[in-house]
């Protein structure tokens, strides 16, 4: 037999068993498939959380409050992105007090957490005026007495020496700085007291310091080298002169602020007798009334302890005196400008 032949016998061959398998009703083997694996499990971010401070605190001197701005509270977990909302936002304006503010952390599944905190607001005090010309003579430009010795005859000698640090005007600035923070920078007490002068020759340089310093306040205490003597007609034309630099500075707008004069030490060679030192105080009471002008009691305030606060000349304030003067103009500028 040939090849061929062999071969064409061999399909006749596979076939007749190939149709005698299916007629039998089996089936011809297969290979198995391999099953795939689960799809690994989706994982979904913890909800977001928000942790927001106890309180926020804010001061202004106005009474509307003022803009307040703070950090947006942290947050943690959540799906990304997370945003942060605040109600009242940062940098509102809030008034004074205590406002609550809630704050609000959305993730990108609408997911949320709140939280709320304080935003507190401090009134802080202020000075409705801020410029102030601290306007007189020795006793302004603070003069202190210094006993050196005695003399021939057991009578004390001393000398006068100006010493600016001690000067009520300074004390006063410092005081109303460190009391009205939020003003510091502006508050300002230009000290324009000249030794010797007289009230009765000093409207000039008055009126040239308003000019200079544009004062939203005067202080004015003079007369100290006016009345000392008790000539005729002294007291009366130095209380007049002050009560033309109160009108000329009331007419500008300025405050005006008149101070009595300190009292006398007994025993001083330069004390003012009594009686021409109730006369004077009773005039520059009279002047303030008539100006409106705030009364500053500078004799009554040292009155007490005379022998601590005046020097041994009788006249001239010690340290002491000095920082009695200006704790007692600081509270009538407080009484006077402080705004509620």
């Amino acid at each position: 037999m040939s090849r061929n032949g062999s071969c064409t016998i061999d399909r006749a061959l596979a076939s007749v068993a190939l149709f005698a398998l299916l007629a039998s009703g089996c089936s011809s083997p297969t290979t198995p498939t391999a099953t795939p694996p689960p799809p690994p499990p989706v994982v979904v971010a913890d909800p977001p959380t928000i942790a927001c401070p106890t309180s926020v605190l804010a001061s202004t001197i106005s009474a509307s409050g003022t803009a307040v701005r703070f950090e947006l509270p942290p947050t943690e977990k959540g799906k990304d992105p997370v945003n942060v909302s605040c109600s009242p936002a940062s940098g509102s304006n809030f008034p004074v007090g205590n406002t609550s503010v809630e704050c609000r952390a959305t993730d990108a599944l609408d997911r949320s957490a709140a939280c709320s905190l304080i935003v507190q607001v401090t009134k802080l005090p202020s000075l409705s005026k801020t410029r102030f010309l601290a306007f007189g003579d020795s006793i302004t430009a603070g003069e202190v007495t210094f006993p050196i010795g005695t003399t021939a005859l057991g009578v004390p000698s001393f000398k006068l020496v100006v010493v600016p640090s001690a000067a009520y005007p300074t004390i006063l600035a410092k005081t109303l700085q460190a009391t009205y923070k939020a003003q510091e920078d502006f508050i300002t007490v230009a000290n324009y007291g000249v030794g010797g002068e007289k009230a009765a020759v000093a409207r000039d340089r008055f009126i040239v310091a308003l000019g200079i310093v544009r004062p939203d306040a005067a202080l004015i205490m003079m007369g100290a080298n006016d009345i000392p003597l008790g000539e005729d007609g002294a007291a009366s034309i130095a209380a007049r002169e002050v009560q033309t630099m109160a009108a000329e500075a009331r007419g500008r707008g300025i405050r005006v602020f008149i101070a009595t004069l300190p009292p006398a030490r007994a025993g001083g060679n330069r004390a003012i007798r009594q009686l021409l030192l109730d006369d004077y105080n009773n005039r520059m009471r009279d002047v303030a009334r008539r100006e409106g002008a705030v009364l500053v009691e500078i004799y009554q305030a040292l009155l007490g302890n005379v022998n601590l606060y005046i020097g041994v000349d009788g006249l001239h304030p010690t340290e002491a005196g000095y920082a009695k003067i200006a704790e007692t103009f600081y509270n009538s500028i407080r009484t006077n400008l402080e705004v509620p």
